[in-house]
């Protein structure tokens, strides 16, 4: 976005030393929320909750491959390459005090992130949140769309509020927002659903009442994803209610978690 003529902008913040960032994550005390996009989305749709969350909590928004800044930066092949090398691009900032939130195919993404370097041994964050998303080991929710027609994917789109209506008058942006999602779908159907060892921080469930794709019994499944716990969260709204219905209380709710003590896990 351009700066307003007349406005001095702000203090930039340094470039990261990965392109999956926008900017570098600041030092100090704050904890950190590395925030995962949903499938056709990209690190903008956390700009509000940064802003919400800011000075208490630094949000650090993960940008994907294909989208805004990164156009000609191609998608890895699958969800296993993709979180490889999110594991090696992340691992120098995934320290200290950090919550992962995603957001539909950016819950599994952040869920199989932290499956790996749980593998590995690296340090868990202090709780994962998981915004409309079906339980890990279940079939991606909207992923065998990848295989529809264009018309077909541009109408399920529509009815999920995954795609404004107003695209639909400039054919270029429509068809690069279809490519876009149909990418993500692809590689959210290329996971490996074999249930993994369950992971050693809490998760919080985030489920809109209201979410066409993701049933509460597939939120409530989340329920054995963590040797800690699981709680799952409501909010009025659909699939995108922290964008729309619930903007507010989504802010205050992440914010709420993220002062709770983290909870030790279990036999430590």
């Amino acid at each position: 976005m351009r700066e307003q003529q007349g406005v001095m902008p702000g203090p930039a913040h340094p470039a990261p030393g990965t392109p999956y960032l926008t900017s570098s994550p600041t030092g100090g005390a704050r904890p950190r929320l590395f925030c995962f996009h949903h499938s056709g989305g990209s690190a903008a749709a956390f700009s509000a909750l940064r802003g919400a969350l800011a000075p208490r909590i630094e949000v650090v928004a993960v940008q994907l491959p294909g989208r805004e800044t990164r156009l000609r930066h191609p998608m890895p092949k699958s969800m296993a390459d993709l979180v490889a090398e999110l594991d090696e691009h992340l691992d120098p900032y995934l320290t200290g005090p950090y919550a992962c939130y995603g957001h539909s195919m950016g819950a599994l993404v952040a869920h199989d992130l932290i499956a790996r370097r749980q593998t590995r041994g690296a340090p868990p964050p202090v709780r994962l949140i998981a915004g409309a998303c079906r339980a890990p080991h279940l079939p991606p929710a909207f992923a065998a769309q990848h295989m529809e027609s264009d018309e077909h994917l541009v109408r399920s789109m529509l009815d999920i509020g995954g795609l404004s209506p107003e695209l639909l008058r400039y054919p270029d942006w429509l068809r690069s927002a279809v490519a876009l999602n149909r990418g993500d779908l692809r590689l959210c159907a290329s996971r490996d659903t074999t249930a993994a060892e369950p992971l050693s921080c809490p998760i919080d469930v985030f489920h809109g009442t209201a979410d066409p794709l993701v049933h509460e019994r597939d939120a409530l499944a989340w329920t054995g994803r963590s040797s800690v716990s699981c709680r799952v969260h409501r909010f009025p709204g659909g699939h995108f209610f922290f964008l729309r219905e619930s903007r507010t209380a989504f802010a205050d709710r992440i914010a709420a978690l993220l002062r709770e003590a983290p909870e030790p896990a279990r036999g430590a």
